[in-house]
């Protein structure tokens, strides 16, 4: 089992490593599932809506992984 070190940041964020992100498929934009057990945490990689593209016909003049992209850089919380 390979490990290494990550720091919690102010807001509680913490970045996976890139050899664990390489070794479970997990690119920019990806959806994680995180489940928690008594004193440990299980990040996976899940499916995301963007899976099914290709699967889903798109109405002429859209293009959803543009959509999906543009929300990712622009969508901000409140």
């Amino acid at each position: 089992m390979q490990v290494q070190l990550a720091t919690v940041t102010q807001k509680g964020q913490v970045t996976i490593p890139i050899d664990f992100r390489n070794m479970l498929g997990i690119k920019p934009y990806s959806r994680v599932s995180i489940s928690v057990s008594k004193k440990s945490l299980n990040i996976e990689p899940t499916l995301d809506i963007m899976d099914l593209a290709g699967f889903i016909k798109v109405p002429k003049g859209k293009d959803a992984l543009k959509a999906r992209e543009y929300m990712a850089t622009h969508y901000k919380r409140v």
